[in-house]
């Protein structure tokens, strides 16, 4: 698991597992957010999974799928910056390799 920080309160991943939840509690992080949609790929974790494990530490989850190749659309942007606002920060958001996370971001950030 690589973590990249986007600011001082929100950092992207690749896919995490269920056991990385520990570690990324340890780290700090108070909410987690999936950009990954559950039908991505075959062998993948569905979010329920993650989710289970996140609530079972006391970590927030939220689930705001992008698919891959498509841009970001307003309405997820505006979702992912009402997330940021209310949630118990640092905030780590993941996807397959952080990129889309990223994107999303920036994208929310640019937000009026």
């Amino acid at each position: 698991m690589s973590i990249r920080q986007l600011s001082n309160e929100v950092a992207v991943c690749g896919q995490i597992s269920p056991e990385d939840l520990e570690a990324i509690a340890e780290l700090g992080f108070k909410t987690i957010v999936n950009n990954r949609p559950d039908h991505e790929v075959g062998a993948q974790l569905a979010h329920s999974v993650i989710e289970a494990k996140a609530k079972s530490l006391g970590l927030a989850i939220h689930y705001l799928p992008m698919e891959v190749g498509q841009p970001p659309s307003e309405v997820l942007l505006e979702d992912f910056k009402r997330i940021l606002d209310a949630a118990e920060k640092p905030v780590l958001a993941y996807c397959r390799s952080g990129n889309r996370s990223g994107q999303i971001y920036m994208g929310a950030c640019a937000l009026k």
